[in-house]
C-alpha cells in the first residue's frame, strides 16, 4: 500500500521555496517597474465658473508631464519632457487629459478662457499664494474666477505666460493666451 505522506529530501524542497520567492520577486519588480516607468491613463474633468458653478465652454486645457533627466549616478540634472497634451472643453465644461503615475513625474496644468482669471496647478492670482486644494484626478473640478476690474492685466498676463512655459508652439492653449501675451509684447 502507498503511504499519504511523502516526505521530498529538503534540497527539493529548498528549490520550490527559491522558486516562490523569485516568481514573487519578479511580479513586484514588474508592478515597480509599471508604476514607475510610465504607467498611463485618461482623466475627465470638468471647469466651472466659480461663482455660479455653471459649466465654461471653450476653455483650453493644458498639461506638461517631465521626469527627471538622470546625469551622473544618482544625481538629477533637471528635467526632460514625457508628454504636453491639450483639450477644450465642451458644451458641459467637460475635458480630458493624461494622467501618470507620478513617482518620478511631475505635471504642471493650466486652465485659461479669456474673461477668467488663468488657473493653474501650482499658484493662485493674483495673491501668488501656493494653490493647496487640488489633486489631479478623475471627476476633477476647476473652478475659473471672473477677471475683476482692479487686477492688473500685466500681471495676470505674467501669471499666465508662466503658467504654461512649455507649451506647444501653435497649439489650443497658445492660440487661447495670445492676447495675453498681445498684451505683454506691446509694452
Amino acid at each position: 500500500m502507498l503511504s499519504a505522506n511523502v516526505s521530498y529530501p529538503k534540497r527539493y524542497v529548498s528549490m520550490k521555496e527559491n522558486a516562490k520567492k523569485i516568481r514573487l520577486t519578479i511580479c513586484i519588480l514588474v508592478c515597480f517597474l509599471n508604476m514607475a516607468c510610465g504607467a498611463r491613463w485618461m482623466v475627465k474633468g470638468q471647469v466651472v465658473e466659480a461663482q455660479t458653478s455653471y459649466p465654461i465652454e471653450g476653455a483650453a486645457v493644458y498639461i506638461y508631464w517631465s521626469k527627471p533627466d538622470w546625469g551622473p549616478p544618482g544625481l538629477a540634472s533637471g528635467r526632460v519632457k514625457v508628454e504636453v497634451a491639450e483639450d477644450l472643453t465642451d458644451i458641459n465644461g467637460e475635458f480630458s487629459i493624461p494622467k501618470y503615475w507620478t513617482w518620478f513625474k511631475h505635471y504642471q496644468m493650466a486652465v485659461y478662457k479669456k474673461g477668467y482669471v488663468c488657473w493653474n496647478n501650482e499658484d493662485i492670482f493674483p495673491s501668488l499664494e501656493e494653490r493647496r486644494d487640488f489633486k489631479l484626478k478623475n471627476g476633477m473640478i476647476v473652478k475659473l474666477e471672473r477677471f475683476k476690474k482692479e487686477y492688473s492685466k500685466e500681471k495676470h498676463a505674467r501669471f499666465t505666460r508662466g503658467s504654461a512655459i512649455h507649451r506647444p508652439k501653435p497649439g489650443i492653449f497658445q492660440s487661447a493666451i495670445r492676447s495675453e501675451l498681445d498684451l505683454l509684447f506691446e509694452n
